[in-house]
């Protein structure tokens, strides 16, 4: 079985549950993830006019 080089095998799976890390690093980086996933524009949640996916994230929603 050959693996592919490009693959980060350390990165954060989101299926990997809500359980976040005792490690506090790898914790912020999961909640930035988290926020940033919330942030992204949808099919159900589209940006409004002038509306940034930055300051959707900033304002928390």
């Amino acid at each position: 079985m050959s693996l592919d080089p490009n693959i980060d095998y350390h990165s954060h799976d989101p299926e990997d549950g809500k359980d976040l890390s005792d490690d506090p690093a790898i914790r912020e980086a999961q909640e930035l993830e988290a926020r940033m996933r919330q942030a992204l524009a949808t099919k159900e949640d589209p940006l409004r006019e002038g509306e940034s996916t930055s300051a959707r994230m900033h304002r928390g929603e």
